[in-house]
């Protein structure tokens, strides 16, 4: 693959993303975590307000993680922003960022392509990356329909180019973002067509996989308000969407008004008087599609703590500062209505 060539090519065209305009461990790090598994425009805006409240590891190692989750609310795979936090104070810990792909693999949540992407973009290491983007450059440049993670990863460390691997590896990751895409690949565009290995047919490589059938799941919640004011309970600290907040229910086959009652009374102390459906959720995880029921609850008795968790009352108009996800704020929405 030729060098120049690419390296000439994005730097006229990598777009001007602000961890690239200010490089730093730190910026690096947040935008490669927030940048998994979700687009780069959906990307920029919570990348601000993260960097705005936490513009140091240090000042995300002291945040409560509430307010970690707050910021984190509705980009999903909250994981992410706890081995984030719990990266910033390993960061704290040792006094500084480790500069060797080794000792940035040590930190939670940094696997093998962050660690590249770190040491070659901010410290000047020889090192590679593969990401979804590269991982699509190489298979169609080497025309292999399907690259093993080995492959991969030895192709990509034969190509980096000596004392500028933190523009090579950008500058692949820019090509699969911006020419070489999944759909219809802007060949006429590419800087390196000339020797591609994939050129006359490119769709081929890699080789699509058969996506697996996402399971469908019921679950019911309910809205129960009390003057200007609905309850909230907090999810288990494990588990997914972990530590977030949203309306009381459970999950489950055949789970209906009934259960919705019982679940109510045995784990919050509350006594439904009247019930009535509002309407249904449909949402889709990475491995679940989930269609949650929302119901307008009128109930007696004052609720208890939950086990393993803990509920509050929140103002129906002050739910932006709480950490919600994607699937709460729309239950919240469909409940308020009702």
């Amino acid at each position: 693959m030729d060098h120049e060539a690419l390296l000439a090519w994005y730097a006229g065209r990598q777009r001007p993303l602000p961890w690239r305009l200010e490089v730093s461990a730190w910026r690096t790090l947040v935008s490669e975590l927030m940048c998994q598994q979700t687009r780069i425009e959906t990307v920029l805006p919570y990348f601000a307000r993260f960097m705005e409240a936490f513009p140091t590891p240090l000042a995300l190692a002291e945040a409560p993680t509430e307010r970690v989750l707050e910021l984190w609310s509705g980009l999903g795979y909250y994981s992410r922003a706890r081995n984030l936090q719990r990266a910033a104070q390993a960061v704290v810990a040792a006094g500084g960022f480790p500069r060797t792909v080794e000792g940035l693999r040590g930190l939670p949540g940094v696997g093998p392509y962050t660690a590249g992407a770190i040491a070659s973009i901010v410290f000047g290491v020889d090192a590679p990356l593969v990401d979804g983007n590269v991982e699509r450059v190489l298979a169609r440049w080497f025309a292999e329909p399907e690259p093993s993670r080995a492959w991969l990863w030895t192709r990509a460390a034969e190509l980096v180019a000596p004392g500028r691997a933190g523009e090579w590896n950008q500058a692949l990751m820019e090509l699969g973002s911006l020419v070489c895409v999944p759909r219809s690949p802007r060949c006429g565009e590419c800087p390196v067509r000339g020797d591609c290995g994939g050129a006359g047919n490119p769709e081929a490589y890699p080789r699509r996989k058969v996506k697996k059938a996402v399971p469908r799941r019921e679950a019911v919640c309910a809205w129960v308000q009390r003057g200007d004011r609905v309850l909230l309970v907090r999810r288990p600290e494990t588990g997914r969407l972990a530590g977030l907040w949203e309306l009381p229910g459970l999950e489950g086959e055949g789970n209906g008004l009934d259960s919705l009652g019982n679940h109510l009374h045995s784990a919050l102390g509350l006594r439904v008087r009247s019930a009535r459906l509002c309407g249904t959720v449909n949402h889709t995880f990475s491995h679940l599609q989930l269609d949650t029921a929302v119901y307008v609850v009128e109930a007696d008795g004052e609720p208890a703590v939950v086990e393993g968790g803990e509920l509050r009352w929140v103002d129906v108009a002050g739910l932006e500062g709480v950490a919600l996800s994607t699937l709460a704020k729309k239950t919240l929405e469909l409940g308020g209505q009702g």
